[in-house]
């Protein structure tokens, strides 16, 4: 289990700040539960982004209101 801090509001003073949080935190996560699967999967080498970028941009965007299906 991950241990988190009592208090992130020291380390978040930029929105560039609360993003390397929200990935730091995905990334840990995704590699604890992550089925085998996955990780074995074809074209992962090719990838252009890994899925913890991924689970990050989607949250980091919900959570600002963007909405990339309007155009």
């Amino acid at each position: 289990m991950l241990k988190f801090q009592d208090d992130y509001t020291t380390l978040i003073a930029t929105f560039a700040d609360f993003i390397l949080l929200v990935y730091t935190i995905a990334d840990d996560l995704y590699w604890q539960v992550v089925p085998v699967s996955v990780l074995q999967r074809r074209n992962v080498d090719t990838a252009k982004l890994f899925d913890s970028e991924i689970i990050t941009l989607s949250i980091c965007s919900e959570l600002t209101g963007i909405d990339s299906e309007k155009a």
